[in-house]
């Protein structure tokens, strides 16, 4: 205690020099962002998409410790979509690639409306692959076709899993070279009613089985991983998939691996009006015992996503509320927020608080690598004129009270960020 007031003495006093606390705090080497240009978060409620026809579709990245102006961020343009379910970007392992799925593509320039927005927006096929070594000048290097409207997207070391609504063709398995190019690829078929598709995918940390979220039967599954020399061959069936809710989507493994946790938005994008849940689902590895929804806990209306700290010991969902509605109506613009868990070593959720968000349609969030801080994307602000998104940054206390606490400043980013993920 002593030397602490001696030094912050001497600080006072000139006799050395104050060190100047960021007003962002992120402790990684930066983060990639997507942008959607081609509609309004409004869009999502009524079909009427505002957009700028000038305007394109962008990825951002942002160097830490972040600086004034924009020395430290660059641009890409490189086709994404918000339709998509927060995993249609991921990051190598190297932090070096950025992977982006073209889930749709843009309209025609005189096109300002669609009466189903999800069924008639025009649909994509390509992956596209952008160089984010120098993360002031990222390159949009190349992009090639992997099935029709693919929906998610996740990395294992060099390995990429991604979904598509091709049938027969639902599974793709791409083995990627230093560059980005495909060594290997390979589609597989899902093995599933063709009633259903997939609409999230993920890694299991072994990186020797695969989860998988199905729509219109509301159900996540499992697949083990067939490898041959060491090498990706094919997927086969473990067990049969559990019912999760009404409208599952985005799905992540416990650090452990023990555990998956998938998002029951309880409706469609931006138009929930149930408060959503997260569910708890153990499966059976070895496929002796059927899989079980183990818990699950409520989570606000509206929610994108959600991000798993390092530890695994805390959980955070970005809800966008009614704050993607049209502008006209009351309310528009506020309502979003962010929800605390503490995640048990069962997976068990135990709300801890709500944080009002400023912003409209958060619906990506991600810890850093050691979990002392976090990132939130924003679609747009309350604001007229050309408009941006964002992303903003929290503090995380952790421990047995942990909490959150918003930082002083934020990064603007291209109007329309929807998703979000560390450069470790």
């Amino acid at each position: 205690m002593k030397k602490v007031a001696f030094f912050a003495g001497l600080a006072a006093l000139g006799s050395i020099p104050a060190i100047a606390q960021s007003p962002i705090t992120f402790n990684a080497r930066g983060l990639v962002v997507v942008s959607d240009a081609d509609l309004a978060a409004s869009a999502l409620v009524d079909g009427k998409l505002l957009r700028d026809n000038t305007s394109k579709d962008q990825l951002t990245t942002i160097k830490f410790p972040v600086e004034r102006g924009s020395k430290g961020l660059g641009t890409a343009l490189v086709s994404n979509s918000a339709l998509g379910y927060s995993k249609t970007l991921a990051v190598s392992p190297t932090g070096t690639l950025a992977f982006v799925l073209e889930n749709r593509i843009r309209p025609e320039d005189g096109v300002g409306e669609y009466k189903e927005l999800s069924k008639e927006f025009p649909v994509g096929e390509k992956l596209f692959v952008v160089d984010i070594s120098n993360l002031a000048a990222p390159k949009a290097k190349f992009g090639f076709p992997v099935g029709k409207k693919p929906t998610s997207i996740d990395v294992n070391k060099n390995e990429l899993i991604l979904s598509t609504s091709d049938t027969g063709k639902e599974l793709v398995f791409i083995e990627a070279g230093p560059d980005g190019k495909p060594a290997r690829f390979l589609n597989l078929p899902a093995a599933l009613d063709t009633t259903s598709r997939i609409v999230d995918i993920s890694w299991h940390p072994s990186g020797d089985f695969i989860a998988f979220t199905l729509d219109n039967s509301n159900e996540v599954g499992l697949y083990k991983v067939i490898r041959e020399a060491g090498k990706l061959k094919n997927v086969e069936m473990v067990g049969k998939p559990v019912k999760v809710g009404v409208d599952p989507s985005f799905g992540k493994f416990t650090a452990d691996g023990k555990h998956y946790l998938v998002l029951d938005t309880k409706g469609a994008q931006g138009k929930g009006s149930a408060e959503g849940e997260v569910i708890v689902v153990d499966f059976s590895m070895d496929g002796a015992v059927e899989h079980k929804v183990a818990g699950q806990a409520p989570v606000g209306l509206n929610t994108g996503s959600f991000a798993l700290s390092p530890d695994g010991t805390l959980l955070v969902t970005a809800n966008a509320g009614k704050s993607g509605s049209p502008w006209a109506e009351a309310g528009a613009g506020t309502g979003a927020s962010l929800s605390l868990y503490k995640v048990a070593a069962t997976g068990a959720l135990t709300k801890v608080a709500d944080y009002p968000f400023d912003g409209i349609y958060p619906q990506s969030v991600a810890f850093d690598k050691d979990g002392s801080n976090l990132a939130v994307s924003v679609f747009e602000y309350l604001e007229y004129g050309s408009g941006n998104g964002g992303v903003e940054f929290w503090s995380v206390t952790k421990g047995d009270t942990p909490a959150l606490k918003k930082q002083g400043a934020k990064v603007s980013v291209a109007k329309g960020a929807h998703t979000l993920r560390v450069i470790p």
